[in-house]
């Protein structure tokens, strides 16, 4: 144990110096160092602004019917950093974790390396299914595509789910832009899948492409029609497909049973996915509780205006490591845009900030709907009483 934390301290320091660089020329040449196990064996790609994470889930458990081991790469986590990286739906295991992380740093060390949080994550889950023999895997991108250090490998089939405006500071702030950056992850000759959004993909890049059709009524049902169409193409039987789609990834519109109460988890953080999740809750605003808090470099104006416009009360906090707009930036914005003193709370702590409004969403006979950013969930669950496995500090990245 003291060994996985200490490995995990390294990687946890390197957001805290370097941040994150894009490019594809530090993971290109550790992975070459390491014998390549990109290479040993089949891989699904996949790309988004919204639902690559749930869209890879489902992927995932549908290929387990037709391969003996299936691997999934997805970021960020909610808990514990071994969620992102899973054979069967079984997390890494903290033995594991220690011996390709000891051999990644003794190989970065070595060389002079400078590799990112992501880099080494990334490495970490390309050697973990090569040794385990994995028959395929799915890998999500973690931002954008082009630059992203999972855009190293030749995948039989490549996904992109949405296209929106997000991360425009790095991404570009068009979509055409950030279309560009998600579509420089297929490869000739692979076909893609597009998700209604993303349709104009395929003019763009010239490419053999399957095109999901819309509208649809929330991100749910575009996800599952997604995931059915690549489950399809890649020859998965009909009952697997349809027991697959009912796969969900924790704080996805997550129900919690808690005292009597109904409590909705969803890490819905940009307009998109905001506007998609009260379609879909279909509640009315004095029906609705809302805590919620939202990343800096979120378009925090039009998130809040959605919610504002579907709730009467909102209750703001920060995330426990800072990466979050404060919630007097928060309600500074919300009373700009006409919102009640009266209706807005604040909060120093994730903790008092549920006391308080499971309290009073059970006096009001409300729902409590608890959105935004990742970096809450964790403590959230926490307090709502779910055991899970936990990471003695936070391990998600931090956007330099």
């Amino acid at each position: 144990m003291a060994l996985y934390k200490n490995l995990l301290q390294r990687l946890y320091s390197i957001n805290l110096t370097s941040g994150m660089k894009l490019g594809l020329d530090n993971i290109q040449r550790l992975n070459s160092l390491l014998g390549n196990p990109d290479r040993k064996f089949q891989s699904v790609h996949i790309a988004g602004t919204n639902g690559k994470g749930s869209v890879s889930a489902k992927i995932a458990k549908g290929l387990e019917s037709k391969a003996s081991k299936v691997g999934l790469f997805t970021s960020p986590h909610i808990s514990c950093f071994r969620e992102r990286i899973q054979i069967n739906g079984q997390m890494i295991s903290e033995a594991d974790v220690q011996k390709h992380l000891q051999h990644i740093f003794s190989t970065l060390d070595r060389e002079g390396i400078p590799a990112t949080f992501f880099e080494i994550t990334t490495q970490l889950a390309l050697c973990y299914f090569a040794t385990n023999n994995v028959d395929i895997a799915v890998l999500e991108t973690g931002l954008g595509g082009r630059l992203d250090a999972t855009n190293i490998v030749s995948p039989l089939l490549t996904i992109i789910t949405s296209i929106g405006l997000e991360h425009t500071d790095i991404l570009g702030d068009t979509l055409e832009s950030i279309s560009h950056e998600k579509a420089s992850i297929i490869k000739p000759r692979t076909p893609v899948i597009l998700g209604p959004s993303a349709c104009h993909i395929a003019a763009l890049k010239e490419c053999q492409a399957i095109k999901i059709d819309g509208p649809f009524s929330d991100f749910e049902a575009e996800n599952r029609a997604i995931a059915k169409a690549a489950l399809e193409y890649l020859h998965i039987p009909l009952p697997s497909i349809k027991k697959a789609l009912t796969t969900r990834l924790p704080c996805r519109m997550e129900r919690i049973p808690y005292q009597e109460q109904e409590v909705i988890l969803d890490v819905a953080h940009n307009p998109d996915a905001l506007s998609r999740l009260f379609q879909a809750l279909n509640t009315p605003p004095e029906k609705l509780l809302v805590v919620c808090t939202l990343g800096k470099r979120k378009n925090l104006s039009e998130c809040l205006k959605i919610i504002q416009d579907h709730t009467q009360q909102i209750h703001l906090v920060d995330a426990p490591n800072g990466r979050c707009a404060s919630p007097e930036r928060l309600q500074k914005t919300l009373l700009n845009q006409g919102m009640k003193p009266s209706r807005i709370n604040t909060h120093d702590s994730i903790q008092s900030c549920l006391s308080e409004a499971l309290l009073q969403a059970k006096k009001q006979n409300q729902k409590l709907l608890i959105c935004g950013s990742f970096f809450i969930m964790s403590e959230t669950r926490k307090s709502l009483g779910l055991k899970e496995p936990q990471d003695p500090f936070d391990m998600n990245e931090v956007v330099r």
